[in-house]
């Protein structure tokens, strides 16, 4: 080991050993940047659940499949509101920053002070009328907010964006009673052919579900929920990080209300055959890096967009998987340490934001 080696080792040391105020001033976190909209954001969060569907994740018959959202949408203006931490439970989900970020927790443990810009539970801005739907999926070991920038982007100005936490896929789901559904979508045999097939595919199934579901709450709600009759059940857009791609992917082919699906960096092995030899005829981009380790990933996509006549790409040089969610956007550590592409923050922050903001604008083709 060298000199220098050996001095950030016991820097590192001294920094691990419990002196969080010390950590946040030499690793400072960056709260979320401003929307570039004119509305302010307001957030909620619900627990539904789907009486339709047993629990696949665990063995007893009797769970019912449930899920924690959060909806980011346009907001009357409430300055007496404070802004909302990014981290709810923070002391809880440090574990997934670090994961995410590939940062020891110690490094990141101050994440508990970074502030969102969406105020809790402000009135929506019912001067706007009925506003457009936006779903968002989450990537493998992900969270419903890990894009949170794009959603606040969208929300100010004037989309209604829902994220749920796939449960038992995502990181780890808090649920309101206390009990908690944690990570269980890790391949740690790293399956292939049939028996990839065998372990993925119910996986994209029940998240694919996932935002049906939404869709069909949504819509019942609306019977009875002023807040839920302002958001728009047609015409839906759907996006999503690699595997949330993948997800937002069937959903619109599944789904007639879905007709836009956008990509970050999308994991499509899990797309079945058919679906990638049958393509979509409802506008679809992809956003994402310039090479995936496997490169089948890209030989999928490419088949996909051949019979995809809306079907388009993006892959941007310098940029990296986890660049295409809110990870590398709190700071420059990221980078420093080599996890995160050489693209700088604002502009990376630029590029995803427009991306998804100009491919949700579009008018459908069935739009007069």
């Amino acid at each position: 080991m060298s000199r220098m080696q050996s001095v950030m080792a016991v820097f590192l040391s001294v920094l691990a050993s419990g002196c969080t105020s010390l950590v946040s001033k030499v690793f400072p976190l960056d709260d979320l940047p401003p929307p570039s909209g004119p509305h302010p954001v307001g957030t909620k969060f619900f627990e539904w659940v789907d009486e339709s569907r047993r629990e696949n994740f665990t063995e007893n018959p009797e769970d019912l499949r449930r899920l924690v959202g959060q909806v980011w949408y346009p907001a009357v203006r409430q300055t007496d509101l404070e802004t909302l931490p990014y981290l709810d439970n923070p002391e809880r989900r440090i574990s997934m920053v670090s994961y995410q970020s590939g940062l020891p927790k110690f490094m990141v443990a101050h994440m508990a002070r970074v502030m969102t810009n969406a105020r809790l539970d402000a009135p929506f801005d019912e001067s706007l009328g009925v506003r457009p739907l936006v779903l968002f999926s989450h990537g493998l070991s992900g969270m419903k907010n890990q894009n949170s920038i794009q959603a606040e982007t969208l929300a100010s100005h004037g989309f209604v964006v829902v994220s749920v936490d796939h449960a038992f896929d995502a990181f780890m789901t808090l649920f309101a009673d206390g009990s908690v559904a944690d990570y269980r979508s890790a391949d740690t045999e790293n399956r292939q052919g049939d028996d990839f097939w065998a372990f993925r595919l119910p996986q994209l199934q029940t998240r694919t579900a996932d935002l049906r579901f939404v869709l069909d709450e949504i819509e019942r709600r609306q019977v009875s929920d002023d807040f839920w009759r302002s958001v728009r059940i047609t015409d839906v857009g759907a996006f999503g990080h690699s595997f949330g791609g993948a997800t937002a992917l069937m959903a619109a082919v599944e789904d007639s209300r879905i007709e836009r699906c956008l990509a970050l960096d999308g994991w499509m092995l899990p797309v079945p055959t058919e679906v990638i030899r049958r393509g979509t005829e409802k506008p679809f981009h992809y956003l994402g890096q310039l090479a995936w380790d496997d490169p089948l990933n890209y030989k999928k996509l490419d088949r996909f967009l051949q019979a995809s006549p809306q079907g388009t790409k993006q892959l941007v040089e310098g940029t990296r998987h986890f660049d295409y969610s809110d990870a590398p956007q709190f700071s420059d550590l990221a980078k420093r340490f080599g996890l995160s592409g050489s693209l700088s923050r604002p502009a990376l922050r630029t590029l995803i934001d427009e991306a998804v903001l100009r491919f949700f604008s579009e008018p459908t083709p069935s739009d007069p």
